[in-house]
């Protein structure tokens, strides 16, 4: 993979932290983002979410 990545996932997510981090760790110059809730950051917690989509977007 070469397209830039964002990787988010959830404190509480169905996906374990761990798997989570290897699977940023394996992807080229992807970042991570945790955010304190469950698979659902997105709509629970979307101001949260936002932010850090905006966050990588400015970045690339």
């Amino acid at each position: 993979m070469t397209a830039p990545t964002l990787v988010i996932c959830g404190t509480k997510d169905m996906i374990r932290e761990d798997h989570t981090r290897k699977i940023a760790e394996n992807i080229p110059n992807a970042r991570l983002a945790i955010i304190k809730g469950d698979h659902f950051v997105a709509n629970k917690r979307s101001e949260e979410f936002n932010r850090e989509v905006d966050r990588f977007l400015e970045s690339l």
